[in-house]
């Protein structure tokens, strides 16, 4: 069984930064997604969305919506992409 054990801090504001053997394994870049998974267990899952905005090309081509609007509808589009693949 492959292991990687690393350690990061939080920040009082909730950040962390992923460490780098986590990164590479996961092939986790800038931009991408990441979706947390909390199970009543407290056990947790993470599902990475690589370059979500190449998932999201051409899905709406709405030209009224303003920034904001298109985030929150990409950031749906993502949770309903990853409920999708998720038992």
């Amino acid at each position: 069984m492959f292991k990687i054990k690393a350690i990061s801090t939080v920040s009082t504001k909730g950040l962390t930064t992923i460490p780098k053997e986590i990164r590479k394994k996961l092939n986790i870049k800038k931009g991408d997604k990441i979706y947390w998974i909390l199970t009543e267990k407290n056990e947790s899952e993470l599902i990475i969305i690589h370059d979500p905005l190449k998932f999201l090309t051409g899905c709406h081509n709405d030209d009224s919506l303003v920034y904001e609007e298109l985030e929150h509808k990409a950031d749906k589009m993502l949770v309903d992409k990853v409920n999708n693949k998720s038992p």
